[in-house]
């Protein structure tokens, strides 16, 4: 069930068969991480599978990955996400690497992050989501905007972007119900974070991907529905 960029003789292959969605994904394996509002593509980044499993999906995201993204600042992000109209544009992954983990059906996702390219660890973050939709070249997700911020010594952690997600309220991306739930994901996952997951954090901090994978590409039909 792999899915490499090349067959044995050096031909390039596809991301992806139509049917792929119905299967797990091996180690190794490119995929596209989309996240998405109102069902239009917000974000594309072509990743790498770590492990694809029914306790855990991670992948990593690589320093030099080309994705594509709104094209608005970061001031503007949340207008223009409710305002459902957007143009989206290249830009170059650069300054970390990510690996992004996530348990089926849990509604938020752990990032473990390093500096690029030193691999300095930096931290992780918890990033409330919606639970992970198969598709059938990678995996869509809605970002929640709220970030819980945990420190690189597992000691402690923070909620980040409280006002952000404020906003999103106010500008009705979220309800005010919908907004205390994703505060309490955050507050769980980051506490189980420096208590009971302390040990599959600590592992991720330590991983490095294999040296024969190579950069995933950004496939052309990346904006599909």
């Amino acid at each position: 069930m792999r899915t490499n960029d090349h067959d044995n003789d050096g031909r390039r292959r596809p991301l992806t068969s139509s049917n792929r969605c119905a299967f797990h994904w091996s180690s190794g394996d490119h995929v596209l991480f989309r996240q998405v509002w109102s069902s239009r593509a917000w974000a594309a980044i072509p990743a790498t599978i770590i492990e694809d499993s029914s306790h855990l999906v991670s992948f990593y995201i690589a320093p030099g990955a080309i994705f594509a993204g709104p094209d608005c600042s970061r001031e503007e992000h949340l207008q223009v996400a409710a305002s459902g109209a957007w143009e989206c544009k290249l830009y170059e992954w650069t300054g970390q690497h990510h690996l992004w983990a996530s348990v089926p059906g849990e509604a938020a996702s752990i990032w473990t992050i390093w500096s690029a390219p030193d691999w300095t660890h930096v931290g992780w973050k918890v990033n409330p989501e919606l639970p992970l939709k198969r598709t059938p070249v990678g995996f869509d997700t809605t970002d929640h905007v709220l970030d819980a911020v945990i420190s690189a010594d597992l000691s402690s952690w923070r909620l980040k972007d409280e006002d952000e997600l404020a906003v999103a309220v106010e500008l009705g991306l979220f309800t005010v119900s919908e907004r205390e739930r994703i505060h309490q994901e955050a507050r769980r996952v980051a506490g189980e974070c420096v208590t009971s997951r302390r040990r599959q954090l600590q592992a991720w901090a330590a991983w490095r991907p294999p040296s024969q994978w190579k950069l995933p590409v950004l496939p052309p039909n990346w904006d599909a529905p």
